[in-house]
């Protein structure tokens, strides 16, 4: 297994743990528990919130510049995981 593959099967699970994250929040949207204890639960917490925020906040920036402030729906998930596939998407390309 090349470097190469290595790297895209590790981008492959960060898109799930991204992917498992949103089903989290819309677990804890509709009412539901997510025991945020779990070592689990927190390590997947803690990975998609050390990629998402600075989209989030670059995000942030561009809607106050365009004047529209807050948006209710969060775009950052959906903005990582096409980026990441983008990535995989030319690593394939130098095998």
């Amino acid at each position: 297994m090349s470097p190469i593959d290595l790297l895209i099967l590790a981008l492959q699970g960060i898109v799930i743990i991204l992917v498992i994250n949103v089903i989290f929040s819309w677990i804890r949207f509709a009412g539901g528990r997510v025991p945020r204890y779990n070592p689990i639960v927190r390590f997947i917490d803690r990975i998609s919130d050390a990629i998402l925020m600075p989209i989030r906040q670059a995000q942030d920036r561009l809607l106050r510049s365009a004047g529209l402030g807050y948006m209710p729906i969060d775009f950052s998930p959906l903005i990582a995981i096409i980026f990441i596939q983008f990535l995989i998407h030319l690593l394939r390309g130098l095998q």
